[in-house]
């Protein structure tokens, strides 16, 4: 087979294999959307929504605490940035992924932030929340 060729189905292949891959699973993509909400937008209320159990609890309560705080104008918050650093296969009913967050400001060090996700009801829900606080980079 002529090289053109066999790198045009080389490329074929790599293409599919990487799109059918890249797909993260239900959970991820609600893990994700959570991380989004809660640490990249600051937006508790909405994060909120996509939580249960003891996760619920936590927010609830920093929504509480909030309530009659004005917020800061889009200018004054830092930029935050998260990557995934490990996940569990997820089971049929729950998930857990690891998240590494860096708040690019040096007064506030990288978070370690778990989530443990449940499925309830047909809707994956992120169930409990633990974080991990490194120094600040200052």
């Amino acid at each position: 087979m002529p090289a053109p060729i066999r790198f045009a189905l080389l490329s074929a292949a790599l293409v599919l294999a990487t799109a059918s891959c890249s797909d993260p699973s239900p959970s991820r993509q609600v893990a994700d959307r959570f991380m989004d909400l809660y640490y990249a937008r600051m937006n508790v209320a909405e994060a909120a929504k996509l939580t249960g159990g003891a996760a619920r609890t936590r927010l609830d309560g920093e929504l509480a605490a909030l309530k009659g705080v004005p917020r800061e104008t889009p200018g004054g918050e830092p930029r935050v940035t998260f990557s995934l650093t490990s996940g569990s296969e997820p089971t049929p009913t729950q998930a857990t992924y690891v998240y590494h967050v860096v708040a690019h400001t040096p007064d506030v060090g990288k978070v370690g932030a778990t989530l443990t996700l449940t499925l309830q009801d047909g809707h994956w829900l992120v169930t409990a929340l633990s974080e991990v606080e490194g120094p600040p980079s200052s």
